[in-house]
């Protein structure tokens, strides 16, 4: 199994914004920012150094949690530091871009990369559609024709005309080519049936986020069947699960950090202004609408093993065991990780880097 370090980015006084999105832009100061960028690119590095193989970015929006709006300039800038871990893109919002031009960033991220990129396609939450002034009611279907036209258009030899109900180009014509032939590798996130029978069919991967171990392995189980029945068999690099992690030397010291956080209000999921609640919630009861794929949501996560907002917490054998059940109930390859919890600043992430790194991947790299 192979680790992942999620490249958040998150802003180092992450710990003082309230519990709403978007952030308000007042609690920004460049300097600082500019430091956390650094901060977020050293960890990059260390988490390289460890021996994670990938770093993986998310595009999100009006955020300092996750502050990486356009992911593939942060990947470049990381890639230039980071010469051997895949540079996962997972990834680009794709109901909110020019899908032509989401091809010519990937082409060119594997092209600067030397043939690491990781290619990654999220619909995203309808929170994020007002970013852009995107329906929310088109999201699913703006997903699934930008996956159709960014494959055809990084394969195509030959410039094409595309009308879509969505897209429509009189000419395009991609370069330069991806390094990584006929395609980079490619992941759907998702947890929709019609997402997840598009990745098979089309013989992509699948990342799934932030659910219950029982909960994925029933998505990935219907995956695994429907590539069955496309005729393939995924690899494990092509499974993947992104969860939030606390990792302390004992299950003692990360339980009690953890209900330091409740105590102070810190432990709960991100809160959402009521206009956007709204939002959703109407799109929970309309018709043939799910955003619930997003792949890194707020990075707050749902409730698993009693802890609200982390997927994995507890000491170095905890965290194998609970890492494992992921491996072998869901088959999943890669494990991606969010480490910067609001809390935590540069060093205390530094700490955990060195101690997943030492403690618990040697471990699951054997799975």
């Amino acid at each position: 199994m192979k680790a992942s370090y999620l490249g958040a980015m998150g802003y180092a006084l992450r710990r003082d914004f309230p519990a709403t999105w978007p952030t308000p832009p007042a609690y920004n100061d460049p300097a600082l920012s500019v430091q956390s960028y650094q901060e977020g690119i050293e960890e990059c590095e260390f988490a390289e150094e460890m021996g994670f193989e990938w770093i993986s970015f998310s595009e999100h929006h009006y955020s300092g949690r996750i502050a990486t709006g356009t992911p593939s300039v942060m990947a470049a800038a990381v890639a230039e530091r980071c010469k051997k871990a895949r540079m996962a893109m997972l990834g680009h919002l794709l109901p909110l871009n020019n899908p032509v031009r989401i091809a010519e960033e990937l082409a060119l991220l594997d092209n600067l990369t030397g043939g690491r990129l990781v290619m990654g396609f999220l619909r995203g939450t309808p929170n994020e559609d007002q970013v852009y002034n995107v329906n929310p009611a088109e999201g699913r279907g703006r997903m699934l024709e930008s996956m159709d036209l960014i494959l055809r258009a990084l394969t195509e030899p030959q410039p094409f005309a595309w009308e879509g109900r969505y897209y429509q180009y009189r000419t395009v014509s991609v370069w330069p080519r991806p390094v990584q032939q006929p395609l980079p590798p490619a992941i759907v996130a998702t947890r929709s049936d019609d997402a997840v029978r598009y990745a098979a069919a089309h013989r992509l991967g699948l990342g799934v986020s932030f659910l219950p171990v029982d909960d994925v392995a029933t998505i990935t189980g219907k995956y695994f069947q429907w590539c069955r029945e496309a005729g393939w068999t995924p690899q494990p690099d092509e499974v993947v699960f992104r969860g939030s992690i606390y990792l302390a030397e004992t299950d003692e010291k990360a339980w009690d950090w953890f209900h330091r956080q409740e105590d102070q209000g810190r432990a709960r999921g991100m809160a959402m202004r009521s206009s956007v609640a709204q939002v959703i919630q109407a799109q929970r009861t309309g018709q043939d609408i799910d955003y619930s794929h997003v792949f890194a949501g707020s990075a707050s996560g749902d409730i698993v093993g009693g802890a609200p907002g982390l997927t994995f917490v507890g000491g170095p054998d905890s965290i194998t065991e609970q890492i494992r059940a992921y491996h072998d109930q869901c088959g999943a390859g890669v494990i991606d990780l969010f480490f910067q919890q609001p809390s935590l600043d540069h060093r205390d992430i530094m700490a955990e880097i060195e101690l997943f790194g030492r403690e618990v991947l040697p471990r699951i790299k054997e799975f």
